[in-house]
């Protein structure tokens, strides 16, 4: 099957920020919480493991055919704004949730 120079260099720049994302940036959070005292472990819940394969789906439907347009751009800023949102509300849920947990157990 014969590629274009267009999809061999999506193809390159897609692999190369995926790498640059799980290996560098992640590695360097680990270690500046573990410097910070703060427990920042790559250990993803639900919510997180979702919404990773949420958005593999969503990319890939938008490189499907190989073009773009001002209405796939708008999509997927839409996609990072409700990604932003939910992981600000689960994030606040869950603080406020130990919060008055840890409230509770104190004398």
């Amino acid at each position: 099957m014969h590629h274009s120079n267009s999809d061999i260099s999506l193809g390159v720049a897609i692999d190369s920020s995926t790498q640059i994302s799980m290996f560098l940036v992640h590695s360097i959070c680990v270690v500046v919480g573990w410097i910070m005292g703060r427990p920042l472990d790559l250990n993803f819940q639900l919510f997180e493991t979702t919404t990773l394969i949420m958005t593999v789906l969503v990319v890939a439907f938008m490189l499907q055919d190989g073009t773009s347009n001002y209405f796939k751009g708008v999509i997927l800023v839409f996609c990072y704004l409700i990604v932003a949102a939910n992981l600000f509300s689960s994030t606040l849920f869950m603080e406020l949730t130990f919060v008055s947990g840890f409230a509770e157990d104190k004398p």
